[in-house]
């Protein structure tokens, strides 16, 4: 048998979008920066399989100089990529935190970095933070874990939350997470206001369109669930083939796999016929489960990074383009687009 040779680069199609900047992302946006003046600390989300991807440089320079502690969500997903948190902290150093909601280790070192800062603060009425970050990377749930956690009375959930963007539309009231150092917390209390997910006005590469469509920080359809697959078996292919060996031998052809997976998974319409998409689905759902490799989707090679870091300083994009952009997603919403 031949050795298999993955694709090498992947085909983007013309048909990709390069914007999900819609009303509600906007006005979030003119409500996060309204509420600046009474927070002391930001604690930034970001998808640990997209650490660079759903970096939204729009929340840079709303936020830039506030105190920060990027929190990487959903680090689980990631475990496969031993290098990428080396790297990360080479970028941030000690104000980041991989964040899983299944290890309460994880909280508590959060936790730790939330009480240094209400310490230093010191403020009457209890100190103010902010959860931001990109649609659907796990701030609603970090707002209810850190609530649950810090505040073990109240157990009742907070924040709605869901596995698709734009789940939250509205910045929230504070919710207190850490009690008064007189009932055993910090200061007079640290509260939280949950934020709804802002995207980037504008994304100028496809492929990075397409990986936040896989981590579902988009709405679900906006690109066609056969192409995300096809980039998945792209990035699997170059990963570790023997990731999907329960469905077939190693291949670039993603109609192949997709008949694998629907002849495996019981993904067939009638008269036998391959459900493709159906099929496609089922391949995303594995992956986002973590059973199809827990692998990060970002390069975080140096090369790479010093592209990122010259991208955050110097962003492609002109405010006039911003502009445009908002403008056509102000009238998608009016479309009912």
């Amino acid at each position: 048998m031949a050795k298999f040779i993955p694709r090498q680069s992947f085909p983007v199609p013309n048909s990709i979008p390069k914007t999900y900047y819609l009303g509600h992302h906007a006005a979030g946006e003119a409500k996060i920066v309204k509420t600046l003046s009474n927070i002391s600390l930001i604690l930034e989300c970001r998808d640990f399989r997209l650490p660079l991807s759903t970096h939204n440089p729009q929340l840079e320079r709303s936020l830039a100089g506030r105190e920060r502690v990027v929190v990487y969500t959903k680090s689980d997903l990631g475990v496969d990529s031993p290098g990428a948190g080396d790297a990360l902290r080479r970028l941030y150093g000690d104000r980041l935190v991989f964040w899983d909601k299944h290890k309460g280790s994880a909280t508590k070192s959060l936790m730790n970095k939330v009480k240094e800062v209400a310490r230093a603060v010191d403020s009457l009425t209890g100190m103010r933070a902010l959860i931001v970050g990109m649609p659907n990377v796990g701030k609603s749930t970090l707002l209810n874990t850190l609530r649950r956690t810090g505040t073990p009375t109240r157990t009742a959930k907070v924040a709605k939350t869901g596995d698709q963007a734009g789940v939250t539309r509205k910045v929230g009231t504070p919710v207190r997470i850490l009690e008064p150092e007189d009932k055993g917390g910090v200061g007079d209390g640290v509260y939280v206001l949950d934020t709804p997910g802002i995207f980037q006005p504008y994304v100028d590469d496809g492929e990075t369109m397409i990986k936040i469509a896989l981590v579902q920080s988009i709405k679900k359809g906006l690109i066609p669930d056969e192409i995300l697959a096809d980039y998945l078996l792209f990035r699997m292919n170059k990963w570790n083939p023997k990731i999907y060996a329960r469905y077939c031998e190693p291949t670039n052809e993603v109609n192949e796999f997709l008949t694998a997976v629907a002849l495996k998974d019981g993904k067939i319409k009638t008269g036998g016929v391959p459900n493709w998409q159906e099929a496609a689905a089922r391949v995303l759902s594995q992956w986002r489960g973590g059973k199809l490799g827990k692998f990060v989707l970002d390069d975080l090679s140096e090369d790479a990074v010093h592209v990122y870091r010259t991208r955050m300083l110097e962003p492609k994009l002109s405010m006039n383009q911003a502009k445009k952009q908002q403008k056509l997603a102000r009238a998608q919403v009016r479309a009912g687009a």
